[in-house]
């Protein structure tokens, strides 16, 4: 709302007086914001840029974390549900499969997953290879890293969850 100095004007006591109070208000309205209608200034655009730069800088670094923690996640999902059907196979026979190779879990006669069941967003059923003992007390579950993690991820018959 603009307000109008009209005191001095009501003296002379005709309408033109205040039609040029109006005049001249306006025009120092525009003269005090004309150059703020310009745009920004170089030091406005530089905090703002700062302001960016900063923000990015905690972000990034927050978010990447927050990545790599789902894709554990999933390795570790996945190790879980292949060591249930361990324990399953454990239950039968009183052992865990013998075979003395790195094999891939998927297709192997000891246990019922199917196909696609390990497949997530990071990790397809390929990653996952199965190395037993020749003694069928031991076993290690391995979730390969590929590109995805820094290292392979491994799980044990004791539920120790590490990375190799």
């Amino acid at each position: 709302m603009i307000f109008i100095d009209l005191s001095r004007w009501e003296r002379v006591g005709t309408y033109f007086g205040a039609l040029i109070a109006m005049i001249l208000s306006y025009k120092n309205i525009m003269k005090y914001s004309s150059s703020r209608l310009k745009g920004f200034s170089l030091v406005e655009l530089m905090i703002v840029i700062v302001i960016i730069g900063i923000l990015a800088a905690v972000a990034v670094p927050i978010y990447s974390n927050n990545v790599m923690k789902a894709k554990r996640s999933e390795a570790d999902a996945a190790l879980g549900s292949i060591r249930t059907q361990l324990d399953i196979f454990w239950g039968e026979y009183g052992r865990y499969p013998k075979e003395r190779i790195d094999e891939y879990v998927i297709g192997s006669s000891w246990n019922d997953i199917s196909p696609g069941e390990l497949s997530g967003k990071y990790f397809s059923d390929s990653s996952y290879t199965y190395y037993g003992s020749s003694n069928g007390k031991v076993f290690k579950l391995t979730c390969t890293k590929g590109n995805i993690l820094d290292y392979n991820r491994t799980l044990d018959q004791d539920g120790v969850l590490a990375d190799e």
